[in-house]
């Protein structure tokens, strides 16, 4: 749709397409933003300095041409007071299944993978190829999908790490649960 509308054709949009430019866009289910930053505000200071997200938005420019400038950005968190706790420091390891996109637009691969690092006893599901972040249930990746269903079904992780393609089917099913 971006293409399309970068080369001045007049883009179709889908639903979801269009919800998610209202929700960006306006005023609509502004409460899942605001709680959002309040979490993310909370975690870590971020620079004040709009230099600094000047120089980011600069070495994006090439790789993500179209969204580099968004995401680099000075935001809220450059406007709240810094957290009053300390970020919270991973020390014991902890079964847990992490769910990722390589291309995440939120949480960077890097983080998923350094985290995976923390936690010894974790698997990760690779969603590769993606740009999206939230991929479970969302993206409908039967890939992903269907590990995380059977996880949550037997709590069970998988034997060993999976990374999944983007193009790995579209239809999840639902893991079976005795």
């Amino acid at each position: 749709m971006l293409d399309e509308a970068a080369a001045g054709r007049p883009p179709r949009l889908s639903p979801q397409f269009a919800g998610l430019l209202r929700f960006a866009l306006t005023g609509e289910q502004s409460h899942h933003g605001s709680v959002q930053s309040a979490v993310i505000c909370g975690d870590v200071a971020a620079p004040r300095d709009p230099a600094v997200y000047w120089r980011a938005i600069e070495r994006s420019r090439a790789a993500y041409p179209r969204f580099g400038a968004l995401a680099n950005n000075i935001g809220p968190c450059a406007f709240w007071d810094r957290p009053r706790e300390k970020p919270t420091r991973v020390e014991h390891d902890a079964k847990a299944l992490i769910v990722y996109a390589t291309g995440d637009t939120r949480t960077a691969h890097e983080g998923a993978v350094a985290l995976h690092g923390l936690l010894p006893s974790s698997k990760r599901n690779t969603l590769k190829g993606a740009n999206r972040h939230a991929i479970y249930g969302l993206y409908e990746n039967a890939c992903v999908d269907n590990e995380v269903n059977q996880y949550l079904a037997t709590g069970r992780l998988p034997a060993n790490d999976r990374t999944c393609s983007k193009q790995t089917g579209l239809q999840p099913r639902r893991a079976h649960i005795p």
